[in-house]
């Protein structure tokens, strides 16, 4: 039978294409018993509810209660792609292969198999209705604000952390009934974010040049995932004012806050550290996780970003590198509106003005969804620090493989009791992390076990390196043309390496990767696309950007110099 995850899924035979696209931006690694029960389950009620409010689908298209939306195979969250095809089968003037292009680019997913019940009036009214309300916004929608309040609201809640056992688990089990209406406000931004910007992606096509797309989403202004990078840049040139302060990074970052505690040259840069970690200290890598990191418990990761962005010697500002993005966005308009027809026009125009707003809005929910996580973190790590004073010697990553409602309870009370169990979990959590999941699962046969994906591991072909010359081909993901030594980075705490000017070369990005951002001259990601979080930064921070380029990680050798056309969608090898 082979050895399986802790927790898994049933493939909904109905409805059964699952892909890791998207999702593994998300959940980039195996998911934990605490992230599973106290996260997806509240959230796949979320995404249940927003699909019915907008009409995509209705409550009787789910089998059972169980997450299928986000499927957990083989250790890994997944997205049910047949659900999200429903958002174009039943949409008026979409696809099913207009959502394959909004997850995956030119990817190569299963075609779609039309099933009896797939198309349905009902929801083709409802969604039609969402899109033109969606089309005449004019301002930020008011669900933005809805999740301010919400997450304010949680987070005021959240009790001291002197206080009894039983109240800290007792805030842990009140967090999925918050957190579900926060993702809720994100999932129905996000589809409608989509629809928006598959409109713009349809008339590109139309047009008989998809590439132009990356024109006209362009910048649109204050996007969330983007201020974390700015932010972090006006820090860095506080820095930069004051020599020991600059000597302080110099010796490196261990020790770093230490060294400049007594130091009143550091004032003004310690001020605003703290500042940034009061504001944006939720995020982190991998940070949908509750055991994850965060800025605001592991600041290195901040310090990190800083030093790489003090050394710049050029302005890194977007500021001027944007300031002919209404030129390209308008002139892509002009070469796209005589390819549509009269009705088409009006819905673009509508479009190119409503985007901005959703886009905006899109990052700031999910922000805010984050943001309810950060007390429940700080809580849970309270707990497990707790655990350790008690004789525990697991850390937040190996205690969250416990089930937070039947074994936590009993672990942090006498660690001893099940420490037997959480060592078992680990051991088989680390063969998990050290494989690669399949990108789609469509059967329940193909649901890994974890034997098979060690086997098909040992007999993967190596991937040869690129040579200069070659010219590696992925999907377009923000406009623009850029040189540099390409920097292979797998983790954005160990980002070392990556010198103001290098090509940032990832294979999966989150928003933890965004203060890297802003030094590159250009990223490339292996996966992605057009509502993908490297896109939505790289277009803020005006930064070439290649998505989908299956294998870059390995194909283009470090340090390599390389040339990235972001509009192209191309990455050419210059010299190795």
């Amino acid at each position: 039978m082979g050895t399986r995850w802790i927790i898994e899924g049933r493939i909904d035979q109905r409805w059964p294409v699952n892909t890791r696209g998207n999702v593994g931006e998300v959940f980039p690694e195996v998911i934990t018993a605490l992230g599973y029960h106290l996260g997806v389950v509240p959230a796949e009620k979320a995404w249940r509810s927003a699909y019915a409010e907008l009409g995509i689908m209705s409550p009787d298209d789910f089998a059972g209660d169980d997450p299928v939306i986000i499927g957990l195979y083989g250790g890994y969250c997944y997205l049910n792609l047949s659900y999200l095809r429903m958002m174009g089968v039943r949409a008026p003037g979409s696809s099913a292969e207009a959502i394959d292009v909004a997850f995956f680019g030119e990817g190569n997913p299963p075609p779609y198999v039309a099933r009896k019940g797939d198309k349905s009036l009902r929801s083709s009214v409802r969604i039609l209705r969402t899109v033109l309300g969606a089309l005449g916004t004019k301002q930020l929608p008011d669900i933005v604000a809805d999740s301010f309040r919400r997450s304010a609201a949680f987070e005021a809640l959240r009790p001291d952390l002197d206080a009894p056992d039983a109240d800290l688990l007792d805030y842990l089990y009140a967090f999925p009934d918050a957190f579900e209406p926060l993702f809720g406000n994100h999932m129905q931004t996000t589809a409608v974010a989509a629809i928006v910007s598959g409109i713009l992606a349809d008339a590109s096509a139309a047009a008989g040049n998809p590439g132009l797309v990356t024109h006209l989403v362009g910048a649109s202004g204050d996007v969330q995932s983007a201020l974390y990078a700015t932010d972090l840049y006006e820090i860095a040139k506080v820095i930069r004012q004051q020599p020991s302060v600059m000597s302080a990074f110099d010796e490196g970052l261990d020790g770093l806050l230490e060294r400049t505690a007594s130091n009143p040259d550091a004032a003004g840069f310690r001020a605003m550290l703290d500042g940034f970690l009061a504001t944006h200290g939720h995020r982190g890598p991998n940070d949908w996780e509750l055991s994850a990191r965060t800025w605001d418990n592991t600041p290195d990761l901040v310090l990190t970003a800083l030093d790489r962005m003090r050394v710049a010697g050029h302005d890194l500002s977007p500021s001027e590198r944007l300031s002919d993005d209404g030129e390209r966005r308008s002139a892509a308009a002009d070469l796209v509106r005589p390819h549509l027809r009269f009705m088409d026009r009006s819905n673009f125009k509508k479009a190119l003005r409503a985007l901005p707003f959703w886009s905006q809005a899109r990052e700031a929910t999910r922000d805010r969804a984050v943001r309810v996580m950060l007390p429940v973190k700080q809580v849970y790590r309270e707990l497990v620090r707790r655990s350790v004073d008690r004789g525990g010697t697991a850390g937040p990553t190996e205690v969250a493989l416990l089930d937070p409602f039947t074994e936590l309870p009993d672990y942090i009370r006498d660690p001893t009791s099940l420490a037997a169990l959480v060592d078992e979990r680990s051991s088989l959590r680390n063969r998990f992390a050290a494989v690669e999941p399949p990108f789609f699962i469509s059967s329940q046969d193909d649901v890994p076990t974890i034997e098979e994906l060690e086997a098909t591991a040992a007999t993967a072909t190596r991937v040869e390196a690129a040579n200069p010359g070659d010219v590696l081909t992925g999907d377009a993901g923000a406009s623009g043309l850029a040189r540099g030594r390409a920097r292979i980075i797998h983790d954005p705490a160990d980002a070392g390496s990556l010198e103001p000017g290098d090509v940032l070369v990832a294979p999966i990005t989150d928003p933890a990767w965004t203060p890297l951002f802003l030094p590159a001259a250009a990223v490339v990601v292996n996966v992605g696309a057009l509502m993908s979080h490297a896109v939505i930064v790289a277009r803020e921070l005006a930064i070439p950007c290649v998505i989908a380029l299956e294998g870059a990680t390995d194909l283009i050798p470090d340090g390599a110099m390389i040339e990235v056309d972001g509009t192209a969608g191309t990455v050419t090898l210059i010299e190795t």
